[in-house]
């Protein structure tokens, strides 16, 4: 597989690579104690242990000499996570005693997604600051629309084939409408390249499960295990299905972020990045085998070290006499948005 290089600085630009200087075991004490006091309280704690988290990981990665800051409250996240749960809690029950009413929710919510996309990017972005400076998320309810009704529609018509375009769409979408202070980035991606990631990281998979299914097949037909062991003809093959899976997983996730990445920009910025689909394959494998024999306690040191490789593999270009000014119009965005995609497992982000 070929490897993406992060790009040179070119003239008049210096190149700014983040450095991360929190380490595992702060994050597992901040992580455990989280995890303790959201389990005792019964998931209210929840909603500050989010903010904690955050503004851990914001200030422990620094850019050119600086931290990020984060400035959610936790009460209007709570306050946000009550009215998800409690919608959460209509449809579950609704689907229960009247099937058919299911049909009627998901209908409605993909009528309000949009409203949603923007409320949770808009409140994550203007709770942000880097050197004083918030972000922000800057799109109208018709252009989310197009994102997230118009193109699944499409890929639904074309029974899953237009989802590479989605995905490149989406994805240039949020990139594109973010912005620090008054600067604007921008991002230009090839609907064609993902196209090609796609269609190669099938070919991947189908390489790797197909051996996998007939060893699997041929293990359950012969039964030539002995009874004490005849676990391992399904489990082995399992274990492997799901490796070949990270592998294929690891592989789009490092491509198209390169893409997405080495094709943003801004007034005075451009970013690059340099994942490498085998290194971040044996990453995943490797933090899924030490969380699954440590019962989860090492879920800290996966997070750490999974966060590590990426900022490794990023760096910013700057021109040092381009200015970034503050927005002074930001207004208040409610938490309602981002924790009904989070309830509603929903990959808003890039």
């Amino acid at each position: 597989m070929a490897k993406f290089r992060a790009s040179p600085p070119g003239a008049g630009e210096r190149a700014i690579r983040p450095e991360f200087t929190g380490s595992a075991g702060e994050y597992f004490r901040i992580w455990i104690v989280n995890l303790f006091f959201t389990l005792i309280t019964l998931g209210i704690y929840s909603a500050w242990a989010k903010v904690r988290k955050k503004r851990y990981f914001y200030g422990s990665i620094r850019f050119d000499g600086d931290s990020f800051d984060y400035f959610a409250s936790p009460k209007t996240i709570l306050k946000g996570r009550i009215v998800a749960f409690f919608v959460f809690v209509i449809y579950a029950f609704g689907a229960e005693l009247y099937p058919p009413s299911g049909y009627a929710f998901w209908a409605l919510f993909l009528l309000v997604l949009p409203w949603l996309v923007m409320r949770a990017l808009a409140f994550n972005a203007r709770n942000s600051a880097y050197r004083g400076l918030r972000f922000d998320f800057a799109a109208t309810t018709r252009e989310a629309a197009r994102i997230y009704i118009g193109m699944p529609v499409v890929v639904a018509l074309t029974l899953g084939l237009a989802f590479p375009w989605f995905m490149a769409r989406q994805k240039a979408f949020v990139l594109s409408h973010h912005g620090l202070g008054t600067t604007r980035f921008g991002c230009d991606v090839s609907a064609s390249e993902f196209f090609g990631i796609y269609i190669l990281g099938t070919i991947i998979l189908l390489a790797l499960f197909v051996p996998v299914a007939v060893l699997m097949g041929f293990a359950l037909a012969s039964q030539a295990l002995p009874e004490a062991v005849s676990w391992a003809g399904f489990v082995v093959p399992m274990v492997l299905m799901y490796a070949a899976y990270a592998v294929v997983y690891a592989f789009i996730q490092a491509r198209t972020t390169n893409l997405l990445w080495n094709g943003a920009h801004g007034p005075g910025i451009r970013f690059s990045s340099s994942l490498g689909a085998v290194k971040l394959a044996r990453l995943y494998i490797g933090n899924v085998v030490a969380i699954a024999v440590t019962a989860g306690l090492l879920i800290p040191w996966a997070v750490i070290r999974t966060l590590k490789y990426r900022l490794e593999n990023f760096a910013m270009f700057v021109e040092d006499e381009f200015p970034h000014e503050a927005n002074p119009l930001l207004e208040r965005v409610g938490a309602t948005g981002q924790e009904l995609g989070d309830i509603f497992n929903l990959d808003l982000g890039i």
